[in-house]
């Protein structure tokens, strides 16, 4: 038989949370809210009920992590991108503002790229990774078709602007074959 105690489920934990003080248990969950910029989100959403304000701030965060960093660095830092667009998957926001924040990513990678001339093409592949999947969202998550549709005019319009100032973006422009160009 082993002789390790169990780990204590949830049920316990809570019953456990609720035997505490009302101070102790305020304590406990400000230094939960305190603990990461992700709870304090989770805390505004679940509690506040502010999904707005959730989404501006992840939008600033990618506008941060893209289009501030053109004057100031020659690296985007995907991870940071990748984990701010998985965190609003996992606040569970409304599909049209994932929609919004996928789109803010893509266009914000792809303007680090243009400005800079010339990158690692790990950049372009992540750029396309996130048109790819921003459309995708696009034609599987809208339901008014003519809303899809006008979004795919202009996502074809300013695709084909990009390629017509010959950027070189050669993965963009795989993408854009698969979405607007497929039989």
């Amino acid at each position: 038989m082993s002789d390790k105690p169990k780990a204590p489920n949830f049920k316990s934990l809570l019953k456990s949370f609720w035997a505490l003080s009302r101070p102790k248990q305020e304590a406990f969950l400000k230094g939960l809210y305190e603990l990461s910029p992700e709870n304090k989100d989770l805390f505004r959403l679940w509690v506040g009920n502010d999904k707005e304000i959730v989404f501006n701030d992840l939008k600033k965060e990618i506008q941060k992590e893209t289009i501030a960093r053109i004057p100031r660095f020659r690296k985007l830092r995907l991870s940071k991108i990748n984990l701010i667009l998985r965190n609003a998957d996992k606040y569970a926001l409304p599909m049209q503002q994932q929609i919004e924040l996928r789109k803010e990513a893509w266009m914000g990678m792809a303007a680090f790229i243009i400005s800079k001339g010339y990158l690692p093409d790990r950049y372009q592949i992540a750029t396309a990774r996130h048109l790819d999947q921003y459309l995708m969202m696009v034609k599987h998550h809208i339901l008014e078709t003519s809303e899809v549709e006008d979004r795919l005019a202009k996502d074809r319009e300013l695709l084909e602007q990009m390629f017509h100032s010959h950027f070189g973006l050669s993965r963009l422009e795989d993408v854009y074959m698969e979405h607007f160009h497929s039989p």
